[in-house]
């Protein structure tokens, strides 16, 4: 039957999402709620940035504070920081050249799966 957009058993029209928690703020494509903004992240109660200040610099040291004190359940949730997972088995962030983590013949074989994809 309908599963009324739900996603018990994954239909053919739905896609299994999932949030993996992250220990670094990206400041790249996101979506938050303007309130975690006004009333976390710059509320000068809870010093964590200054106006001005860089959100990467000053969040992720203490999100990082937070978790080794506090563990990951407990010490991660109020930052709110995580990725979409879409199980797809593409990367959920980092250097398209792979940076220092891939071997040469790795790093290879992504370029060429980055120029067939554009050329495609």
């Amino acid at each position: 039957g309908d599963s009324g957009g739900r996603c018990g058993n994954v239909h053919q029209n739905c896609h299994q999402l999932s949030l993996t928690p992250t220990l670094f703020w990206y400041d790249n494509t996101h979506i938050v709620q303007t309130s975690h903004y006004r009333d976390f992240v710059f509320d000068p109660k809870h010093k964590m940035v200054a106006r001005g200040g860089f959100v990467e610099d000053k969040l992720s040291p203490a999100m990082i504070r937070n978790v080794e004190r506090f563990g990951l359940r407990e010490g991660h949730g109020r930052f709110g920081c995580y990725l979409l997972d879409d199980h797809s088995g593409m990367f959920f962030t980092g250097h398209l050249d792979g940076g220092g983590y891939l071997t040469a013949d790795e790093k290879d074989k992504i370029q060429k799966s980055i120029k067939a994809k554009k050329e495609s």
